[in-house]
């Protein structure tokens, strides 16, 4: 993964000084009614004036807002934050510090010495918090002294409780809510510090800081003779691991793990900011970077067309609005057009704490040829979708991309969420990367949001609340059918067996569709069980009960075959009781679908081979397709509408 960062930051290398500056320019989400608050320091009027503006396109680079110093315990020296707490104490002190002498330093001098209260000496950690801006004296607030007072002399505390002040003012009299000042800055005489060359020059210089003392050895980068650095430090990803001992050289410390040249650690630099800005997405709470790697050319007219190019396509089997803007046409052509193959794909999943990247899971080297595979496999079960479970005049789609799949795992939104990720991590992975996962992981989460919908615990998931929770379940179940399908597709589990359908007496739409998801026989008993089982529940429902008692029957957690057995019998019984096996009236052939399921059960009831959670995935995947028109097509008036 290193080198395709590395790869994105070389051209932003090549940029100038200013150029390079102004890409450490940070990007904040902001609304119509956002504002920036802008404190002039007026020194020939020895006044401090306050102009709301509202935040704008350029607004971020107008006042070079560069986010914060790198590091919770570093010295905050910057003009322009997203809080007052910054600017009104340690950013001037801190800047003085390190800014080259000249008119602006001397301009930052006589500010610091008309407008910021003096504290005294503080301990050595606090010292930089010691200068807090006069509200007293220029805005006519409280006592400075009350302030210090009242957070028992602690200057921290202190410097908060001034901030505080200032906001409550600042929305008092501007009439601005609290929540819409989103950014601040410092100005002297209407002077804008953040955009003078000696302030720019200090982002990188501080960012480059630690190479005064790098020593003659090798990059472990471009393998370049030079003098480098193993202060990694300034760099926002881990490229390799520092908790565990036995990954530092020699067993003692990490110095040899990764050194790297100036060059090299400029374009990281400039690379991870632009791949964390731009090319950052989200699947619910799950962030990742969708890294391309450039493997051929270094044409870089070429580059930042086919860069895009690659981009769009990958992220057709992330998004589900992606997916649907491109045509299966297109998909075909993909793995013809020359720039598919110019790149391979890194997946980098993360968390981010505070300013810390914790990486979640790295999926290297993702082939062209293997998006292709899945956009297709996509495509295809958006068709049989679409085929299948549609009713005349439904425009329903049925894509199975990555955020589709995040729908139909569910995860717990509390502290489990750290280690509940890892599942669905690790299907991404085998989807992306050819390699196998366990079935029985699947069915058990596609039964685990079946009974999530049914029992109404959504709440406890990344699960929206349905309105009708009895057609979530289905859409659920049915979207985890070609979830199924779709895996065996791309071999990321067995494929189905499959079985002779021809002696079958049910529809011969019914046996196409069992034909096509290669069910065997004890699937397509349990299949069929379940679609009685939604038969009994529409006619229950018709007879004006509260719910469907019949789905009272049914373990989430899994059944046995013994419990299948039992609930066959009840099943039988209660086709009899509603009179729908003797209805010969009926065009749903409900006793020719009992007859099959219960041929196939018995014939099969000494080698059974499906597990408890499979048992019940079956006949879940039946009482979905009940509500479908697989062999309804010439009952109009029996259609299940759905929303």
């Amino acid at each position: 993964m290193i080198e395709a960062i590395k790869k994105i930051g070389e051209p932003l290398a090549k940029l100038n000084i200013e150029e390079q500056s102004n890409i450490l320019v940070e990007t904040i989400n902001y609304e119509e009614e956002d504002r920036i608050v802008i404190l002039n320091l007026d020194i020939d009027n020895n006044s401090i004036n306050i102009d709301i503006k509202p935040i704008q396109e350029n607004t971020m680079r107008d006042y070079y807002y560069i986010g914060t110093a790198d590091g919770p315990a570093s010295p905050q020296w910057m003009l322009t934050g997203n809080k007052p707490d910054y600017i009104i104490s340690q950013s001037i002190p801190s800047l003085l510090r390190i800014i080259e002498e000249g008119d602006v330093k001397n301009l930052l001098r006589q500010a610091l010495d008309i407008f910021y209260f003096d504290y005294g000496e503080q301990d050595k950690t606090k010292e930089r918090y010691r200068r807090v801006l006069n509200v007293e004296k220029f805005l006519n607030l409280n006592e400075m002294k009350k302030y210090y007072d009242d957070s028992k002399r602690d200057i921290k505390k202190t410097v908060s409780a001034v901030a505080k002040a200032l906001l409550g003012y600042i929305s008092k009299e501007y009439e601005v809510k609290l929540t819409n000042l989103k950014l601040w800055a410092l100005t002297i005489n209407g002077e804008i510090i953040q955009q003078k060359e000696e302030y720019k020059k200090l982002a990188w210089q501080l960012k480059e800081a630690h190479f005064e003392k790098a020593k003659e050895g090798t990059c472990s980068v471009c393998g370049s003779k030079t003098k480098v650095s193993s202060d990694t430090g300034k760099l926002k990803l881990t490229y390799y691991i520092t908790q565990k001992k036995n990954f530092a050289s020699d067993l003692r410390n990490f110095d040899k793990n990764l050194r790297l040249c100036q060059q090299c650690h400029k374009e990281l630099i400039l690379g991870e900011i632009y791949t964390i800005r731009k090319l950052r997405a989200s699947i619910g709470k799950l962030r990742f970077l969708l890294i391309p790697e450039l493997l051929f050319s270094d044409n870089l007219s070429v580059e930042v067309k086919s860069f895009d190019n690659a981009l769009r396509n990958a992220n057709t089997i992330i998004h589900f609005e992606d997916a649907t803007n491109i045509e299966r046409e297109a998909i075909i052509r993909l793995r013809k057009e020359d720039y598919a193959n110019q790149f391979i794909f890194h997946f980098l999943f993360y968390m981010k704490q505070q300013q810390e990247f914790r990486v979640l899971q790295l999926i290297k080297d993702v082939t062209p040829g293997r998006i292709y595979e899945i956009n297709l496999a996509i495509f295809e079960q958006n068709e049989f979708g679409r085929r299948w479970f549609n009713w005349p005049n439904s425009n329903d789609r049925w894509l199975i991309t990555f955020e589709q799949i995040f729908h139909l795992f569910p995860i717990h939104q509390d502290e489990r969420f750290v280690t509940e990720h890892k599942r669905i991590l690790t299907l991404y992975d085998a989807i992306l990367t050819r390699k196998k996962i366990d079935k029985n992981v699947v069915i058990e989460k596609l039964n685990q949001l079946a009974k999530a919908y049914y029992y109404e615990k959504t709440d406890s998931y990344q699960l929206s609340k349905p309105t009708n929770k009895d057609t979530a379940m289905i859409y659920g179940i049915l979207k985890g059918m070609l979830l199924v399908h779709y895996l065996g597709k791309l071999s990321v589990i067995p494929g189905g067996e499959g079985m002779e359908t021809n002696n079958l007496i049910v529809s011969e739409n019914l046996k196409k569709f069992i034909k096509e998801l290669s069910y065997n026989e004890q699937q397509t008993s349990l299949v069929l069980l379940g679609k009685l089982i939604y038969e009994v529940g529409r006619t229950q429902e018709r007879n004006k009960l509260t719910s469907k008692p019949i789905l009272e029957k049914i373990n989430y957690q899994g059944m046995s075959l013994s419990k299948i057995q039992k609930l066959s019998n009840e099943i039988f019984e209660k086709l009899k009781q509603y009179k729908l096996i003797t209805d010969g009236s009926s065009k749903y052939f409900i006793q020719n679908i009992y007859s099959d399921h219960k041929i196939l059960l018995d014939k099969n009831i000494k080698n059974w081979k499906l597990n408890n959670q499979e048992n019940v995935f079956y006949i879940l995947s039946g009482y979905a397709i009940g509500s479908r028109p697989i062999d309804k097509k010439e009952d109009k008036g029996e259609e299940f509408d759905v929303e």
